[in-house]
């Protein structure tokens, strides 16, 4: 995961030798954004939606997040599933065409990693907090 943030940012970086701010960068996670902070450095301005003490699971996207992610560079999630339940609306709300699934300013962490725990039968939430897709739990 960390190798893969490392990359997107340091593109991002190259590419910025034209910019004059810093990358604004926005994540899902406190973790994800230490990391975010650690390789950018000054030239990036990171900033996280949830804090320690929220449940990733369960963020309601207000419209405060909204606006923070309509004016982000690059959007940084965990991805397996963690967020599914509000990054979408998110997204959809900020109207920021950069940081939408499948362009350069979307970053789904996971897609870096081995998953560990992924079901091999079918499952669903009536199980109770289950994740299909392996444990996201791992940062």
């Amino acid at each position: 995961m960390k190798k893969g943030i490392i990359f997107l940012i340091s593109i991002f970086l190259m590419k910025g030798l034209v910019w004059a701010a810093p990358l604004k960068v926005i994540t899902t996670t406190e973790d994800l954004a230490a990391i975010s902070k650690t390789v950018g450095g000054d030239m990036v301005t990171v900033e996280s939606l949830t804090r320690g003490a929220q449940d990733p699971h369960f963020l309601e996207a207000r419209p405060s997040h909204m606006l923070k992610a309509s004016r982000a560079d690059l959007f940084i999630q965990v991805g397996l599933d963690l967020e599914v339940g509000w990054v979408p609306s998110l997204l959809m709300g900020a109207r920021n065409q950069k940081i939408h699934l499948g362009s350069s300013g979307f970053l789904d962490a996971s897609q870096t990693i081995s998953p560990l725990d992924v079901m091999t039968v079918p499952v669903d939430r009536s199980k109770g907090d289950v994740h299909p897709f392996g444990n996201p739990h791992y940062c």
